[in-house]
């Protein structure tokens, strides 16, 4: 299993992953988030791959801290393809995740992670993570 920086041929698999997570979006789309991201200096999309087949992504974003020593990375998201799941390419992913967030001064890493996936959270657990409850959203629109 190889862990790599995304490239843009990589939107159309990373479209049909997103699609698997229940986030079916057109490619053109995915394509302009892409883009937006790639030239972000805070974020990084990894691609786990074998065989010069994509097995998952990870998208992770480095936010710095104005009270605090250490900045933290957030997983914004991580697909693993429903045929690759439980044989390591999610921990490969967030191993690669926490190597690059250290390298860049973090203390922590975050995430968020919906109620309706208790398989993520136990993957999570297993991963030393620990439950943060509280969470707050509001729609913009």
């Amino acid at each position: 299993m190889n862990i790599r920086v995304a490239k843009s041929e990589d939107t159309q698999t990373i479209c049909d992953l997103l699609k698997q997570m229940g986030y079916p979006q057109p490619l053109a789309l995915i394509q302009e988030k892409f883009e937006i991201l790639h030239s972000d200096p805070r974020a990084q999309i990894l691609i786990a791959e074998e065989e010069s087949k994509i097995c998952g992504f990870l998208s992770l974003y480095f936010i710095p801290q104005i009270a605090l020593q250490g900045d933290f990375a957030k997983i914004c998201y991580l697909c693993v393809d429903e045929n690759m799941r439980s044989k390591g390419v999610g921990r490969l992913l967030v191993h690669e995740a926490e190597r690059l967030a250290r390298q860049r001064g973090c203390d922590r890493m975050e995430l968020h992670s919906g109620m309706q996936r208790p398989l993520a959270h136990q993957f999570y657990l297993r991963e030393g993570y620990v439950d943060a409850p509280k969470y707050f959203r509001k729609a913009l629109n």
